[in-house]
């Protein structure tokens, strides 16, 4: 069964006309926008693993070698 745009905004909210394009950006934004794609064009430095981050996470991997060795050890051992 087909939808409408007024089943999925229950508060009426104005959405605006859905068959026409999107307003235009200002030359600003778009300033910022190739700004930002220039720093980091994938996208995956915002929000990622810090230098302190990777540090940390590989401390914790050596770790859990550690604890698995030991555990091997301890397995192979009559008791």
């Amino acid at each position: 069964m087909a939808q409408d745009s007024a089943s999925h905004n229950p508060i009426g909210m104005s959405v605006g006309n859905l068959t026409e394009p999107p307003p235009s950006v200002d030359n600003d934004t778009k300033k910022k926008i190739s700004e930002a794609v220039e720093k980091d064009p994938t996208g995956e430095g915002v929000g990622g693993p810090g230098e302190d981050d990777v540090k940390k996470s590989n401390a914790a991997l050596d770790l859990e070698r550690e604890r698995a060795e030991t555990a091997t050890m301890f397995a192979r051992t009559k008791h």
